[in-house]
């Protein structure tokens, strides 16, 4: 039985600005589930974000795994143009895109992440990285990301995904950031 997003596919993805305009129909095409319009809207507001329709995580992998099979060439472009435009789910579907190509995956991330958005986001991205695979980098590749205070944040939230001895320094020095945040750093230097 063909779906929604299935009929989607098979128009292809188009070229240039044409292809964020296809992406967000295909987010559309999934599951909203109980999206609360309000809460999203006002969540929405704070977040820095341009859009967040609720695309369930099957569709977004959905998304992904046809734009690596079908449109592989093209990851690099879609992930600068998708970060440009940072819907949630465009930032959703970045995370997916940069675990499953080749490359320093965290490298990516971390030059990436160059302005603050949500936490739970870059822990999102952060957990598809090491989900595809990837070890958490060691303590002297991720101590050579401090060019500025998000970078040093993100870093301490990638050596949270697998705190060990060497990260403590790491994880103790990061800038100050909210209270999720710190929460984190607290649980990790507790490990």
């Amino acid at each position: 039985m063909v779906d929604d997003l299935d009929s989607l596919f098979d128009e292809g993805l188009p070229r240039g600005r044409k292809s964020l305009k296809f992406l967000k129909r295909a987010y559309d095409c999934g599951d909203q589930g109980l999206v609360n319009r309000s809460i999203t809207d006002k969540m929405l507001a704070s977040s820095g974000l341009s859009f967040h329709i609720g695309t369930d995580d099957p569709t977004m992998r959905r998304i992904a795994s046809w734009i690596l099979t079908s449109n592989s060439e093209r990851c690099d472009e879609l992930v600068k143009r998708l970060w440009k435009r940072r819907g949630r789910e465009d930032l959703k579907l970045v995370g997916l895109l940069l675990a499953n190509t080749e490359g320093n995956a965290w490298a990516k991330m971390l030059d990436l992440i160059n302005e603050s958005i949500p936490i739970d986001l870059v822990l999102e991205v952060a957990e598809e990285i090491k989900r595809s695979g990837r070890e958490v980098p060691s303590k002297e590749f991720l101590a050579g990301w401090k060019s500025n205070t998000i970078q040093m944040q993100n870093v301490m939230l990638i050596a949270s995904l697998d705190m060990k001895e060497d990260y403590s320094e790491l994880v103790r020095n990061a800038p100050p950031g909210g209270e999720l945040y710190e929460r984190i750093r607290r649980r990790s230097l507790d490990a």
